[in-house]
């Protein structure tokens, strides 16, 4: 049995879990099958036309800290998955709020009210959130005295990684789910390891899982660029103007940490103001001053413009519609290059990369 107060587990941090789940398809088949076990949706289901969404999902400016920790869309539904450690106020707000902005994405006209997916809150935490020692809590809106749904689609499912914890691994009395996510729980390669033997699927994830921890360190940004890469152009709902000032992406992250050490740090300062990240979060992550920072935000560059925001704004209508144009065509042809460079695509993943998204 693991100790109770061993609660640094080195896979149980939100920056590893994003990059363990988007980067691939093994962490994609991983987050898959927890969603399937958790659902009762069947996995051939959750498949079929799966996209991963851009972990910003605000749907109003106005409204802060919006970005979730990995969210996907099917057929099936929209399936978002929030890594929490320790409880705080907030939380359910937080997630209340996650599954509103979600519904709304999907309403643009009132035919659309007719055709909503359902939407599933999906919180990894490291406690018992209703202090009832089980492991899985499944919530939803429903009538208090009858019991009775109100079938609006919305579903808050609650996991309890501190019951795993507390009970220790047992080959012969866990479920699948269970057995899964205790990788979550357990500090131990060499457990997971053997507890996961001839399981080819958990064989591949702890060793990817391996991979990104060994190189954590050099990352310091979950792979955010191959995310960016493969949803922020492709799959945002946002029009080019916005996508140019707002939601460019620097391609050219990796090169900056050839040219040392401060100019690496400034620019992971930049791409995480590009994502509207806190400052006092980009402080604890790179350890630049808030007048540093703000320095930064000021004098930034737009990715592939080569002006500042100030200068985008002066721009007038026939100039942004040009420059929105061209930017766009630079960044799949960048986007495109990176690809065919990558040394941790297979050959069949550029493939599908490019041809997925015209590149």
């Amino acid at each position: 049995m693991i100790n109770e107060n061993e609660k640094n587990e080195y896979l149980l941090n939100d920056k590893v879990v994003k990059k363990l789940f988007t980067s691939s398809k093994v962490g994609n088949e991983l987050m898959l099958t927890i969603t399937s076990l958790i659902t009762g949706i069947s996995l051939e289901n959750l498949k079929r036309d799966f996209e991963l969404i851009h972990p910003d999902i605000g749907v109003n400016k106005n409204i802060i800290n919006s970005e979730a920790d990995v969210a996907f869309e099917n057929q099936e539904g929209i399936f978002s998955f929030e890594f929490n450690y320790t409880p705080y106020r907030g939380l359910t707000e937080k997630s209340m709020s996650y599954v509103c902005q979600f519904y709304l994405r999907q309403i643009n006209h009132k035919e659309d009210y007719k055709k909503l997916k359902k939407v599933y809150s999906i919180n990894v935490n490291n406690f018992d959130y209703f202090k009832l020692n089980r492991f899985v809590y499944i919530s939803e809106m429903r009538e208090r005295k009858s019991g009775l749904s109100r079938n609006v689609g919305i579903y808050y499912i609650d996991i309890n990684l501190d019951y795993l914890r507390k009970i220790g691994y047992d080959k012969d009395n866990k479920s699948c789910l269970e057995k899964i996510l205790y990788m979550f729980v357990c500090n131990d390669l060499d457990e997971l390891k053997e507890i996961y033997k001839g399981d080819e699927l958990m064989s591949k994830v702890i060793k990817e899982a391996e991979e990104i921890v060994k190189d954590f360190d050099l990352l310091m940004y979950y792979d955010k660029k191959k995310l960016d890469e493969e949803c922020s152009y492709y799959n945002g709902q946002v029009d080019g103007f916005n996508f140019g000032v707002e939601k460019g992406i620097d391609c050219g992250l990796e090169k900056g940490f050839n040219i040392g050490e401060q100019q690496k740090t400034k620019e992971l300062a930049k791409k995480m103001l590009d994502k509207k990240a806190d400052i006092s979060f980009i402080q604890e992550i790179t350890g630049l001053s808030e007048k540093e920072i703000k320095e930064l935000e000021e004098s930034k560059i737009i990715p592939f413009t080569g002006l500042s925001k100030e200068k985008i704004k002066e721009l007038d209508k026939s100039d942004i519609t040009t420059f929105v144009e061209e930017s766009k065509n630079e960044l799949k042809k960048q986007i495109g290059e990176e690809i065919s460079k990558s040394t941790t695509l297979s050959e069949e993943e550029k493939d599908w990369l490019k041809e997925k998204h015209d590149l």
